[in-house]
């Protein structure tokens, strides 16, 4: 899958863990939901990713509490209605596409996404008297919100359909450069559906590490004494996203920087995210986790600052965190790079701001020479 990360990647600003929830969705076989802003390129991802996959066919639909079932699955058939059948036509609707993107899913009515559990997970759907068999590889949904705690009990069932759930954050301010002047190429086929096929059916024949046994147990234990406790079919497929990641990284057996991608997967409740992260990554990821925290130092930094004095005082921190990250990036870890670039950009930002530079140019400027 690397041409086509590497298309989305060109293709989309700032969306590489997007991109990567998307593939590992596909090759796991396991359905994805998106949660951030409008604006934030979720249905773009879809459309590019659909272009960059040979003979994939994909369907899209914006749900309101209007939406209907001719909308998802097609017009009653009035030929069939003449013979006493009640049957859809379903070329080019949900039930015939390999790449499902449902927009705005809480806005539907419960009977309308109630219609969508059996194809979301049983991959069939009832058609008039026949049984068919859907050809849906991944689901995509997308949504500004988390279902409503008023809701969470009437939307519980296909909230949990979807086993990985992402959060999407707009553009950084260096990415807004690119956004606005950059040349986005399209994307255009870059692998076959059949290709990813055949990884999925590779990634379930991966044996699990001892030490990945260990650490996924030691992730369950803690994430239950903080009161985080998926339920058991949850855990059951996370396995099957952990033996995606390892195919897709190419190993030979899953190792513990595989469960990562669990952060993920293992929380029942939006609440319950941010710590689920904290956990899984520090206990499967401890470098990753080390960046994060870089991370977070530096928007709590950034958000800090009233003055020139605060500011003169956030730039010496900022090339403290720098240096940490160039720390990690001599041990060979590659997202160390991109961290220490980050962290840079925000520093010279910071420091126009303290000579009264346009901090826009002044980022652009030191993103030609990075």
């Amino acid at each position: 899958l690397g041409g086509l990360r590497s298309a989305l990647s060109a293709s989309l600003i700032e969306r590489d863990g997007e991109i990567d929830t998307a593939l590992l969705g596909l090759v796991a076989r396991e359905h994805v939901l998106l949660v951030g802003p409008p604006g934030t390129a979720k249905s773009q991802l879809i459309t590019s990713l659909t272009n960059g996959i040979v003979e994939a066919r994909s369907f899209g639909t914006l749900l309101t509490k209007f939406t209907t079932p001719e909308e998802l699955f097609g017009p009653v058939k009035l030929s069939a209605l003449k013979e006493d059948r009640y049957e859809r036509a379903i070329d080019g609707y949900a039930p015939t596409a390999h790449i499902l993107f449902i927009d705005e899913v809480w806005k539907a009515s419960s009977a309308i996404l109630n219609t969508l559990l059996t194809l979301l997970q049983e991959r069939i759907y009832d058609n008039g008297g026949a049984r068919i068999d859907c050809p849906l590889r991944l689901a995509i949904a997308a949504s500004n919100e988390w279902p409503s705690a008023e809701d969470g009990q009437e939307l519980g069932a296909i909230f949990d359909r979807f086993l990985i759930r992402r959060v999407v954050n707009p553009v950084s301010p260096q990415g807004r450069i690119r956004l606005l002047y950059d040349d986005l190429p399209d994307v255009s086929s870059c692998v076959n559906l059949s290709t990813i096929d055949q990884m999925g059916d590779e990634a379930a024949q991966l044996p699990i590490g001892e030490s990945a046994r260990a650490i996924l147990s030691e992730i369950l234990d803690e994430l239950s004494a903080k009161g985080i406790r998926p339920g058991d079919r949850r855990i059951r497929k996370s396995v099957g996203v952990a033996r995606a990641a390892a195919r897709i990284a190419e190993t030979n057996e899953v190792e513990p920087i595989h469960l990562e991608c669990l952060a993920d997967v293992l929380w029942a409740a939006p609440e319950q995210r941010d710590r689920c992260i904290e956990i899984v990554t520090r206990l499967s990821n401890p470098v990753g986790a080390a960046l994060n925290e870089l991370l977070r130092e530096v928007e709590e930094i950034s958000a800090n600052i009233s003055d020139n004095a605060d500011r003169i005082a956030a730039i010496k921190k900022l090339e403290q965190c720098e240096s940490k990250a160039k720390g990690i990036e001599a041990q060979g870890n590659g997202r160390a790079e991109k961290v220490r670039k980050y962290i840079r950009n925000e520093r010279v930002r910071m420091q126009a701001q303290a000579l009264g530079i346009d901090p826009d140019k002044a980022g652009a400027l030191i993103g030609e020479t990075l």
